[in-house]
């Protein structure tokens, strides 16, 4: 796993595939950061978020899934295939919390970060390590398309809402589809971007991960674009 430049100099990213990223992320990420992932597919997205929950979980960490690009249905499905308990986890210990929403749920970044702090602090009493949250990035322009001027506006102003480092026992991973990063045309754009961020990773493109024909036998939520 290495780290990659483009042509232009950009800051650099470690890449590599899902399990190479996780592990990096595990060795590497601190309470207190908020880190950039950009992913190439919807498949990879899955073994990301039920990868990574399953890894907090099991250390102690409570975890905040919210997830534009995915249905409840889909990532409790995805959890329950790596044998996370998730009944245990969601109303027993009150640790996992899927929001389906987060726009709708949370409003803005001020209120996202106010309800971080509680969280933290609820965390903190309850004997957890800290909070792990995956962040999907489709709520901060949504309805907006993203290739519109509004939606990269919206997108940019949530972002540095959020410091790179934060005085808080939590950690902070955006999910970021290729598809919506390669559509910031400007080197200066995606760079102030990969700023904002105080770690990044990017999954590399595997020809054939995993076997994508029972994932297709599956419901698998439509991106809202």
């Amino acid at each position: 796993m290495n780290p990659i430049h483009n042509g232009n100099g950009m800051l650099s990213i470690e890449e590599g595939s899902v399990l190479e990223v996780l592990d990096k992320f595990k060795k590497q990420s601190n309470f207190g950061e908020h880190d950039i992932l950009i992913y190439p597919d919807r498949y990879a997205l899955r073994e990301v978020y039920s990868r990574a929950c399953k890894m907090a979980l099991e250390n102690n960490e409570a975890v905040i899934m919210l997830l534009h690009y995915e249905t409840r249905d889909n990532v409790l499905t995805s959890l329950r295939e790596l044998g996370v308990d998730v009944y245990n986890y969601e109303k027993k210990e009150r640790s996992l919390l899927i929001v389906g929403s987060a726009k709708d749920y949370f409003g803005t970044a001020k209120d996202f970060l106010f309800y971080l702090k509680l969280m933290s602090t609820n965390a903190s009493r309850r004997n957890k390590r800290g909070i792990l949250v995956l962040l999907d990035v489709g709520f901060h322009y949504y309805p907006h398309r993203i290739s519109s001027r509004r939606g990269i506006d919206l997108l940019m102003e949530y972002e540095e809402s959020l410091p790179a480092k934060l005085d808080l026992n939590v950690k902070i991973l955006c999910l970021y589809p290729i598809r919506d990063f390669d559509i910031l045309k400007q080197p200066d754009q995606m760079e102030y971007l990969l700023k904002l961020h105080f770690r990044r990773y990017k999954i590399k493109v595997d020809p054939n991960p995993y076997d994508k024909a029972s994932y297709n036998n599956k419901s698998i939520s439509t991106p809202c674009l």
